[in-house]
């Protein structure tokens, strides 16, 4: 494969089958109802009618485009749609239904019809948007949370709708014998809840190598403090958490101790 096609995205050729209860088979469900319901099919055309589409070109990796946030998927991931790309779904991390942003292209699935891409700005909020509400400085990296900028009302017709949406994708039910769901009960608090948090820090550079670990040479040491907290949106990378303000107080404590502890301890 030529560094121009895994430029393009052409890494994208499913490897596996989907596991059953992953958050792709999720992912999946929702966007095939998303096609669906556009009338999108499988030749790529809507209804009985032919699409202006774009879809046999694929895009640059890490390129930027324009996406219309249409619908709030069962993961928390906002799927939406470039112009010209009506019948693929783009995957964009800390969007909202009505959000139209710029995102990041990533990995492309051909034939499954989606993208999955990362935020980068918002270039048009939608009306359920509210970022006055975010209170933490790492949201939109970290994979911690994801509906920070959604009231706590919409996050909680969210969950019923993911609980709505769980039963007719997978329990293999008749729609008349699929129950109705309740409002879902809030919890009296919205930040400073949280009992655990696992913050982590990757080891130092080629400390993974596979022949240091065969030959027995000496381990790789750090000559630096590395980054310690949680992942990078999107990625393994582990990015510096120094506080989480979904974490109850006595936590948040315990994290700054940690933090110091490791920082004297590690060389």
């Amino acid at each position: 494969m030529t560094k121009r096609k895994r430029q393009q995205g052409y890494y994208t050729k499913r490897m596996k089958s989907v596991q059953e209860g992953s958050n792709e088979e999720v992912l999946l469900a929702d966007i095939r109802s998303l096609l669906k319901s556009r009338k999108i099919n499988d030749s790529g055309t809507a209804g009985d009618e032919s699409v202006a589409t774009d879809s046999e070109t694929p895009l640059e990796r890490f390129s930027q485009v324009q996406v219309k946030i249409s619908a709030l998927s069962s993961i928390g991931d906002g799927l939406g749609f470039v112009s010209n790309k009506p019948d693929h779904v783009f995957v964009v991390p800390f969007t909202l239904p009505g959000d139209v942003v710029e995102a990041k292209v990533v990995t492309q699935f051909a034939n499954d019809r989606y993208t999955l891409a990362d935020f980068v700005f918002v270039l048009k909020p939608s009306p359920q948007r509210n970022d006055a509400l975010v209170r933490c400085p790492y949201f939109s990296k970290c994979s911690g949370c994801q509906f920070q900028m959604l009231s706590y009302e919409d996050q909680l017709a969210h969950k019923k709708t993911i609980m709505e949406k769980a039963y007719w994708n997978f329990s293999n039910l008749p729609l008349e014998m699929i129950p109705s769901i309740g409002d879902t009960i809030g919890s009296p608090l919205q930040y400073g809840y949280r009992t655990k948090l696992t913050p982590h820090f990757d080891g130092p550079p080629g400390s993974r190598a596979r022949k240091n670990r065969k030959d027995g040479s000496e381990q790789p040491s750090f000559d630096q403090v590395p980054p310690i907290g949680f992942m990078v949106k999107g990625t393994r990378k582990t990015m510096d958490i120094e506080d989480c303000p979904i974490a109850t107080d006595a936590v948040r404590e315990g994290l700054k101790q940690e933090r110091r502890r490791v920082a004297e301890e590690l060389h």
